[in-house]
């Protein structure tokens, strides 16, 4: 007998004891009224109401049947019985209002039982008792469930088949004591012989993609039978992304050789993606807008073609300007680039965009070459660009002093090439919403005449992030510098503010600045460091359901920055701080987001936005 039929025998036996006792119908009663349940205290009464036929046929405005209450009182003792309380009992009362039928149900809880032990039998030596019994969710003398221990006989099989054992059986079967409120769990393990993998087919790979399809496949005759070989195999295909199907079917009828047929059917080739986003903070407001077409296998088999748009208009609430800034890439992506797995992309771009201090534009080519991501967690990349930066528009707040060190002006064109390299270890639970993990990246950049460019720099940018969880509660944090050294380029600078940044100051705002007075006004413009600190602290929690919204969510929020023209003037002791609360709506793209800070120091003359306290953000996703 399996184990969900156990289960079933032992709640229909127990509702079945509890007699039936035969209420006549209240005249005129024709509806269903109110339902209660009296001695509900371990359970939610609201979401046990709701699963009931007379819940159903009160809101459906269905009548009043007797058979309805001898039908809810066994869904009842079930839903009790599944959740452990194996000694439940409910009776019922029908009570006449007016021309409606009100329906008590009392119930006697009872202890909640607790699992006294797991019995294991048939188990081969070459699988471990404890791998098994790390199946079953359930801890000795813990409060027995139903519902775990049903979960726990698929995970027993995945574990078996996992030692190789393809044909496995698992049967189980709960023995509960009622007087003691105890229940023993039994699994008999039927194991088959040891399997291997036979023959493997493929079918419906595309011409030119048959070593890349061969190189991803980690299924080879003769070595013992895997589930997670199978899984790899499935994973390592879609991620490709040239398929939009991947099946693979293990044969596991009989015998100890395991055939498998991987079907794979291809992804349309072309494709056009549109989207944008919304910006806000007490400087300005931005829309954004993107539109790329790609085309999978063009102009050779392993490589996908895309052209790119990104445009953004940025409206300057001070002065009401509108700074354009537009993005066009046309880039080619290469597979398997010359090992499987290691990917490289060619791209061209053109770039203009409109800053606080200057405009910049011009060309840049890049290359990059990247490796697979080791275990879903480790991914390295190496590159070299080289671009022209011409400058125009440049803000009368500043100086020629002020220009000259910074290497712009009309006639300026800089010519920059630069090796650059990065690693990221990516150990985050999830990667919209992490809850649980920790995330570090380093990237570096290395400015060289070898490279093509007329500056020699270095520009290194680490970042580490962790978070930790509580129930719903999540703590977050992040640490991130930044060093240019040498020649620095000024698009090559770094600013801080923004809302994934140092949140009390508007986006780019924390950073060295020109200032000057013009009609009167006295007017800041950040033009960038040479060096940055950030440190952020952030505790998120869901907010109590109101009706009709979406799940809403806050934050609290502590944010630390500085940027400086030199590494040693860092205020590290001394930081920018800000705190603020946050509003989150959660949408299948990430939360919207809703952050205001307030910063707590460095806020009198002579430091960036001065006298300002207080800054919003409108965006998209967390902070980090």
């Amino acid at each position: 007998m399996s184990s969900r039929g156990l289960a079933l025998v032992i709640v229909a036996a127990s509702a079945a004891g509890c007699g039936a006792r035969a209420y006549p119908v209240p005249a005129g009663a024709t509806g269903v009224g109110r339902i209660e349940l009296r001695g509900a205290h371990s359970v939610d009464a609201d979401e046990v109401i709701d699963g009931l036929g007379l819940a159903h046929a009160r809101d459906n405005g269905q009548p009043y049947a007797r058979f309805l209450v001898t039908l809810d009182r066994r869904r009842i003792r079930t839903y009790y019985v599944r959740r452990g309380f194996l000694a439940v009992t409910v009776g019922d009362e029908v009570v006449a209002s007016g021309n409606r039928a009100d329906v008590v149900f009392t119930i006697e809880e009872g202890r909640r039982a607790r699992l006294a032990r797991v019995e294991i039998t048939g188990a081969p030596n070459d699988v471990a008792p404890s791998a098994l019994r790390e199946a079953i969710a359930i801890a000795d003398g813990a409060t027995f469930d139903y519902d775990t221990y049903e979960r726990s006989q698929p995970r027993m099989l995945e574990v078996m088949q996992e030692h190789g054992y393809a044909r496995a059986r698992v049967q189980g079967l709960v023995i509960a004591d009622v007087e003691r409120s105890q229940a023993v769990i039994r699994f008999d393990v039927e194991p088959g012989p040891p399997a291997v993998f036979g023959e493997v087919t493929i079918s419906g790979v595309p011409a030119g993609l048959e070593q890349a399809v061969a190189a991803r496949v980690e299924l080879t005759a003769g070595a013992r039978y895997s589930p997670r070989a199978i899984e790899r195999t499935r994973v390592a295909l879609y991620e490709l992304g040239r398929f939009s199907l991947v099946r693979i079917d293990p044969d596991r009828d009989e015998g100890e050789v395991v055939k498998v047929e991987v079907t794979v059917v291809e992804a349309p080739r072309h494709e056009v993606r549109l989207g944008g986003g919304l910006g806000a903070d007490p400087v300005s407001f931005e829309v954004r807008g993107r539109a790329a077409y790609g085309v999978a296998a063009w102009p050779w088999p392993l490589t996908t073609t895309r052209t790119e748009l990104r445009p953004a208009l940025v409206y300057l609430r001070d002065d009401g300007d509108i700074a354009p800034r537009v993005d066009a890439i046309l880039s080619i992506d290469r597979l398997d680039l010359l090992w499987p797995r290691y990917g490289g992309t060619a791209e061209a771009s053109f770039s203009y965009t409109a800053v606080e201090a200057y405009t910049s534009y011009g060309p840049r080519l890049r290359l990059t070459a990247r490796t697979p991501t080791y275990g879903r967690i480790v991914q390295a990349t190496i590159g070299w660009q080289l671009g022209l930066i011409a400058y125009r528009d440049l803000s009368p707040v500043l100086d020629d002093p002020t220009i000259d060190r910074l290497g712009i002006g009309p006639e300026v064109t800089e010519r920059l090439g630069a090796y650059e390299g990065s690693v990221v270890v990516d150990l985050r639970d999830d990667r919209v919403a992490p809850r649980r993990g920790g995330y570090l990246e380093v990237r570096t950049e290395l400015g060289t005449v070898a490279a093509g460019g007329a500056k020699s720099y270095v520009r290194v940018a680490p970042e580490v992030r962790g978070y930790a969880s509580a129930g719903p509660v999540v703590l977050a944090g992040r640490a991130r510098v930044g060093a240019l050294i040498g020649d620095a380029p000024t698009t090559r600078r770094f600013f801080a503010g923004g809302a994934n940044s140092q949140r009390g100051f508007p986006e780019r705002q924390l950073a060295p600045f020109a200032e000057m007075t013009i009609a009167g006004v006295r007017e800041q413009v950040p033009y960038g460091g040479t060096a940055s600190a950030e440190l952020s602290a952030e505790l998120r929690f869901p907010l109590p359901a109101v009706p009709y919204l979406p799940p809403l969510a806050t934050a609290a929020f502590l944010d630390g920055g500085d940027v400086a023209e030199a590494w040693g003037g860092l205020a590290v002791d001394d930081l920018h701080w800000a705190t603020g609360l946050g509003l989150r709506v959660p949408t299948p793209i990430g939360a919207v987001r809703l952050d205001v800070g307030y910063r707590l120091n460095r806020h009198q003359l002579g430091e960036p936005r001065s006298g300002s306290r207080f800054a919003y953000h409108l965006s998209v996703g967390e902070a980090f």
